[in-house]
């Protein structure tokens, strides 16, 4: 082999090493900015960003062995997703829930807030309590423990993450007191239109 030959042997070589590497270079770029891109933008924070998101909120106080029913009701027109439901409390709760609902009469509708402060878009979803309920075909049932944070094993239950809600339908929360003492309690619903 002459040198010549030799040379352009090294020079294929090195040629071929640095393809290799800016190849694998691009591939550990672009597989972190993918990962990069999917765990900052979640749907919820995509909502947020395009003011399309809404936290509602409440705080009650329960009496002993009463009940509070709480109903979310979308008139939008469009999919609203539940993105989570949370229900903190003092004491124990029973809590079952309903879809479709006979709304007999409304209460008092809760204030939703868009979770874009600079957003001003609204969407025509909402909580709201204290009116008549009745029906509905039981989803799910499940308990929530109370208690200070530091002492017990819970005090909020998370419940209801990505149902999705179509335009004209409801769903009720039914918390009952177990305790025999009045507890506080508080139920958030955060969601997006879809």
């Amino acid at each position: 082999m002459s040198r010549d030959e030799f040379e352009a042997g090294l020079g294929f070589i090195a040629e071929f090493l640095f393809s290799l590497t800016s190849v694998m270079l691009m591939v550990a770029i672009a597989s972190q900015l993918y990962r990069d891109y999917v765990k900052a933008y979640t749907e919820l924070e995509l909502k947020i960003a395009e003011g399309k998101a809404f936290s509602t909120s409440r705080r009650f106080t329960l009496n002993a062995g009463a009940s509070k029913q709480v109903v979310f009701i979308n008139e939008s027109g469009k999919e609203v997703k539940i993105a989570a439901i949370e229900v903190a409390t003092e004491g124990n709760l029973n809590i079952d829930i309903y879809t479709d609902a006979v709304i007999e009469s409304h209460g008092s509708r809760w204030v939703s807030s868009n979770l874009n402060l600079g957003s001003g878009y609204s969407v025509e979803a909402y909580a709201e309590d204290g009116g008549t309920y009745s029906g509905g075909t039981k989803r799910h049932e499940t308990i929530a423990y109370g208690g200070a944070r530091n002492f017990a094993v819970g005090s909020l239950a998370s419940i209801g993450e990505g149902i999705i809600i179509p335009s004209g339908k409801n769903i009720m929360l039914v918390m009952e007191n177990t305790t025999g003492s009045s507890i506080g309690i508080s139920v958030r619903f955060i969601y997006y239109e879809r």
